[in-house]
C-alpha cells in the first residue's frame, strides 16, 4: 500500500514540475540552480561549523582537507546562487557538446558496420538530427532552453497522468 500511495505522490510532483516548466521555462532553470547552490551552501557550513567546533577541542586534530572543502561546497554554492545564469548557459553548452559527441560515435559506429553489413541511408537520419540539434543548442543556448524546458514539462505531465492511470487500475 506503500509503494501506491508514494505514486500518487510522484505522479503530482511530476505533474506539478511539467505545469511550472512549460508556465515559466526562463525561471525553472535558474531557480533550479538557485535550490542546488543552497544545496550545497548548507552541508558546506554544517561541516565548516563542526570543524571549527572539533578543532578547538584538545587531542582532536581533523585533517585540514575538511576546512578547505567545507569553503569550496560554500563558494560554489554562493557562486551557484548569485549567478544562476552562468550555470544554465553552461548545462545547455555541455548538452549541446553531449549530443554531437553522441551523434558523430554513433554516425562512426554506422560507417565501420558498413564493412561487415549493408547499411540503409535510414540508419543515419537520427544521429544526423542529433547532430543538427546539438549544434542548434550550441549555437542558440537560451532560445532552445525555453522548448527543450516546455518539452520536458509535457513529458513530465504525461509521466504523471500516466502513474496516476496505472494507480488506479492496479487499484
Amino acid at each position: 500500500m506503500y509503494k501506491l500511495k508514494n505514486t500518487i505522490v510522484r505522479s503530482i510532483v511530476a505533474i506539478i514540475i511539467g505545469v511550472v516548466l512549460i508556465k515559466w521555462p526562463r525561471l525553472a532553470p535558474n531557480m533550479i540552480i538557485i535550490i542546488i547552490g543552497i544545496l550545497f551552501i548548507i552541508p558546506g557550513a554544517i561541516t565548516l561549523i563542526n570543524y571549527w567546533i572539533h578543532r578547538s577541542k584538545e587531542g582532536n586534530k581533523l585533517p585540514s582537507y575538511i576546512m578547505i572543502e567545507s569553503i569550496g561546497s560554500i563558494l560554489l554554492g554562493a557562486c551557484m546562487a548569485l549567478i544562476p545564469e552562468f550555470f544554465t548557459a553552461f548545462f545547455m553548452y555541455c548538452l549541446g557538446f553531449l549530443l554531437i559527441l553522441g551523434s558523430l560515435i554513433q554516425i562512426i559506429s554506422l560507417i565501420n558496420m558498413r564493412h561487415i553489413t549493408s547499411i540503409s541511408l535510414y540508419y543515419y537520419m537520427a544521429p544526423i538530427l542529433i547532430l543538427i540539434a546539438g549544434i542548434i543548442i550550441i549555437l542558440n543556448p537560451f532560445e532552445t532552453q525555453d522548448a527543450i524546458l516546455i518539452m520536458f514539462g509535457v513529458c513530465s505531465i504525461i509521466y504523471g497522468l500516466t502513474e496516476v492511470i496505472n494507480y488506479y487500475k492496479l487499484k
